[in-house]
Parts: structure tokens; sequence; C-alpha cells
């Protein structure tokens, strides 16, 4: 069965957060993760466990959902860590807007992550 959200991509706030706040719901601080507020997943099409593409700043990386009520209801957390400094610039690194839609395949892994960024 094909999902119809697989093919839309919705703009979402994102807040990243300091480890601390949310390393209760996660196990290290480089698992490639996106918080989501169950409102905002539901509106968007988006499941527990999905794997979503994030876009910001002419970048991506794909990251697992995870439902929590802690994320603002227009979007979602992502730790601070790798994944998080890749997405954002300096000038809004605390809170950027991002595009989100329900991808294929794993997500991003550290190593691809770093392997983009060699010049």
């Amino acid at each position: 069965m094909m999902r119809f959200s697989k093919f839309l991509k919705v703009e979402a706030d994102i807040v990243v957060a300091r480890h601390a706040l949310v390393m209760d719901e996660t196990k290290s601080k480089a698992e490639p993760v996106i918080f989501l507020h169950p409102e905002f997943a539901k509106r968007s099409g988006v499941n527990d466990g999905d794997v979503v593409e994030v876009e910001a700043n002419g970048r991506v990386v794909k990251l697992k959902v995870k439902l929590s009520d802690k994320a603002p209801e227009s979007g979602g957390v992502i730790p601070n860590g790798i994944y998080a400094s890749y997405l954002t610039s300096f000038d809004g690194f605390k809170r950027f807007k991002a595009s989100i839609e329900v991808a294929e395949g794993e997500p991003t892994s550290a190593e691809e992550i770093i392997g983009q960024l060699k010049v």
C-alpha cells in the first residue's frame, strides 16, 4: 500500500535542543532522530518510527521520527549534535525552518555527513 503522505513536503519549525532535554528518549547523542509533536505529525501524515527527509539551508538528512509532546506544535526538535549542526546556519542555529517529507531507506549516518563535509 502506498501512502499519500510520501509525496507531501511540509514546512516545519525546528528547534535545536540540548541533548539533556531529550536524553531520556534517545540512546546516544549521535542518534539520527527528530522529535515531532503528535498533532503536527498527524496533520503531516507522518507516523512514529517513519524515516523522514529534513531539508534546510540546502542540506538534507534522513532522520527517524519519534513523537513527543515536548516538540513545538508547528514542527519538531532535533537534539544538538552532528545532525542539527549539518542542517543549520549560524544565523538560526537554535531555531530554523525546514521541509519534511516521508522518505525511503535508513536514516543518515554520521559518517555520511562527515563524508559530505570533506573538501
